[in-house]
C-alpha cells in the first residue's frame, strides 16, 4: 500500500505544483501563499482514497487524477483557515500560512498588531483562492475523461457534502470550546467530526465511485458502500488524530502538543476522561485545560490522567471497531489491489504516529 500511496502521492505533487490556476494570482507574496499547503506534499490520503475507489470499481485512474487533485487542494484551504481559527504557529514543521504572511507585512510601515492581522486577512484570501483553485480543477476533469454530467454532479457534491457539511463542523468545533465540556456529550462530538473530517472522505470515496460506475446519481448500492467505509473511517482517522495531539512527538506531527486543550476544545478523549476520572485527577486536569503553555510536566500529568481513568483504552477500542466496520464494509466488493490497498488505508491511518 505504501508503494502505491507514494505513487499517487507523486502524481498529485507533480500536478499541483505545475498546474496554472494561481499563476495570475497577485501580489506575488500572495500567489506563493496559494501555492504554500498544498505544495508542502504530506500523505495525500484524500486523493489516494477517490482514485483506489475509482480503480477497485474498474475506473480509469488517470480519469480520477484532476477530481483528486481538487480533494486535496479543497483540503488545504480548510487547514489555512483551521489554522488561523487556532492561531497555530506551525503546519507540517513549518510556519503556518498567516504566520508567513505576516513576515511578509514587515516590507510595510505596520505595528506589530498591524502586521499580524494582515498577515490573517492575506492568508484568508489564499484560503479562498485555493477554494477556487479545487472547483476549478474539478470542472477541468471534463478535459480527462470525465463526462460532463458527472463532473456536474461532483461539483454539487462538493459544494453539499464537503463545503457546507465541513464547514458545519469546523463552526460547531469553534462553538464547543467556548461551551464547557462537560455540557457536550460524545454524540454531538462524534457528529461534528464526521463532518469536519468524514465528509470529505465520504465525498472522495463517493466521487471514485461514481466515476468508475460513469453515473451522475449517489444512489448506486456501490455509491452508498463507500461512503459509509469513509464516514468510519473518518471518525477512526480523527480520534487517532486527537489521541496524537496529546501522545504524539511534535518532530513527527509538524505541530505543537496539547493545541486542542489549550483551545479548550471538545474531543472525545477528553470528555471520556472527565467522565472517567477520580474526583482529585478530574479537578487537577479541569485546571489544566486552557492555558496558554504547557510544560512538559504539564503534558506528562494529562496523559497518566487519560491513562489512568481508561479513557485511553476506551478511545482504542471505539477507533478498533469504527475501522472494522470500514473493513467489514469493503468486504463487499470483488478482491483486487486497490481493495486491499483501501483496507491496509485504514490500518495505516489508525496506526500511523502522524
Amino acid at each position: 500500500m505504501i508503494d502505491y500511496l507514494r505513487k499517487v502521492a507523486r502524481e498529485i505533487d507533480e500536478l499541483i505544483r505545475n498546474d496554472p490556476f494561481p499563476e495570475s494570482v497577485r501580489p506575488e507574496y500572495l500567489r506563493s501563499a496559494v501555492r504554500d499547503y498544498p505544495g508542502r506534499g504530506g500523505k495525500r490520503i484524500r486523493p489516494a482514497l477517490l482514485i483506489w475507489s475509482c480503480a477497485m470499481l474498474g475506473g480509469s485512474e488517470e480519469a480520477a487524477l484532476y477530481p483528486a487533485a481538487a480533494a486535496e487542494v479543497f483540503h488545504n484551504w480548510t487547514l489555512v483557515h483551521d489554522d488561523i481559527i487556532d492561531r497555530d504557529v506551525s503546519r507540517r514543521g513549518a510556519p503556518t500560512c498567516h504566520v508567513t504572511l505576516a513576515e511578509e507585512m514587515k516590507q510595510f510601515p505596520l505595528d506589530d498588531e498591524a502586521r499580524e492581522r494582515s498577515g490573517r486577512d492575506f492568508a484568508i484570501l489564499a484560503g479562498d483562492l485555493q477554494q477556487g483553485w479545487a472547483n476549478d480543477l474539478l470542472l477541468r476533469s471534463v478535459e480527462h475523461g470525465v463526462p460532463p454530467r458527472v463532473v456536474l454532479a461532483l461539483s454539487r457534491k462538493l459544494q453539499k457534502l464537503a463545503n457546507a457539511a465541513l464547514i458545519t463542523g469546523e463552526a460547531l468545533d469553534v462553538e464547543f470550546s467556548l461551551r464547557p465540556i462537560t455540557e457536550l456529550s460524545a454524540s454531538q462530538i462524534r457528529e461534528m467530526l464526521y463532518l469536519k473530517t468524514g465528509a470529505l472522505l465520504r465525498f472522495c470515496a463517493e466521487a471514485g465511485a461514481m466515476i468508475a460506475l460513469n453515473t451522475d446519481s449517489a444512489e448506486p448500492e456501490e455509491v452508498k458502500i463507500l461512503g459509509e467505509f469513509a464516514a468510519a473511517a473518518g471518525i477512526a482517522f480523527q480520534l487517532r488524530d486527537d489521541y496524537l495531539g496529546l501522545f504524539g512527538d511534535y518532530s513527527s506531527l509538524g505541530k505543537p502538543l496539547g493545541a486542542d486543550l489549550r483551545e479548550g476544545k471538545a474531543t472525545i478523549l477528553l470528555l471520556t476522561t472527565l467522565q472517567m476520572a477520580s474526583g482529585e485527577d478530574k479537578a487537577v486536569l479541569t485546571d489544566l485545560i486552557g492555558r496558554a503553555e504547557y510544560s512538559p510536566t504539564d503534558l506528562d500529568t494529562v496523559r497518566r490522567i487519560m491513562h489512568d481513568s481508561g479513557a485511553t483504552a476506551m478511545i482504542d477500542a471505539e477507533t478498533a471497531q469504527l475501522a472494522e466496520r470500514a473493513r467489514n464494509l469493503l468486504r463487499e466488493f470483488p478482491d483486487n489491489i486497490y481493495r486491499q490497498c483501501l483496507i491496509d488505508l485504514i490500518n495505516f491511518l489508525i496506526n500511523r504516529e502522524r
